[in-house]
C-alpha cells in the first residue's frame, strides 16, 4: 500500500471486486484486497548432520526421577544446538550455497556430476 502504483492497483480491485462480508461493519467490512506477490524462491541447499547417539537404554528407572530427566533433556539439547552451530558455519563457508556457483560447476563438469559438498 506504500507503493502509489500497487495503493492504486489494489483499490480498483477491491473496488472492482464484490464485498465478503456483506453483513459486517466498521473496520472489517473496509478492509483493502492484498493479492499475494508472487516471486519463486530460489531453490538453496539441504544440509544434514547426524550427531553422536545419545544412548538412554538402560536408563528408564533412572529416567522416571523428573530432574535426571531435565539433565537429559539438557544434554540432548545442547548437543542438538551444537550440530546446528556447526551447520550454520559450514554453511556460511560453503562456495556452493546459492544455485549459480552449483549450475557452474555442474555445467563444467557434467549435469549428472555432483557438487563438492563440505567435508566433516
Amino acid at each position: 500500500m506504500k507503493i502509489p502504483y500497487f495503493r492504486s492497483q489494489i483499490e480498483k480491485l477491491t473496488a472492482e471486486g464484490g464485498k465478503l462480508r456483506t453483513d459486517a461493519s466498521g473496520e472489517v467490512a473496509n478492509q483493502d484486497v492484498h493479492l499475494p506477490g508472487i516471486l519463486p524462491k530460489v531453490p538453496g541447499r539441504f544440509y544434514y548432520y547426524f550427531g553422536k547417539p545419545i544412548e538412554t537404554e538402560g536408563r528408564k528407572q533412572e529416567l522416571r526421577d523428573r530432574e535426571k530427566c531435565h539433565e537429559l533433556y539438557l544434554q540432548v539439547k545442547a548437543e542438538v544446538e551444537k550440530c546446528l552451530a556447526y551447520l550454520k558455519e559450514k554453511r556460511e563457508k560453503d562456495p556452493y550455497r546459492n544455485i549459480l556457483p552449483r549450475l557452474l560447476y555442474q555445467a563444467r563438469h557434467g549435469f549428472t556430476s555432483e557438487v563438492p559438498s563440505f567435508e566433516p
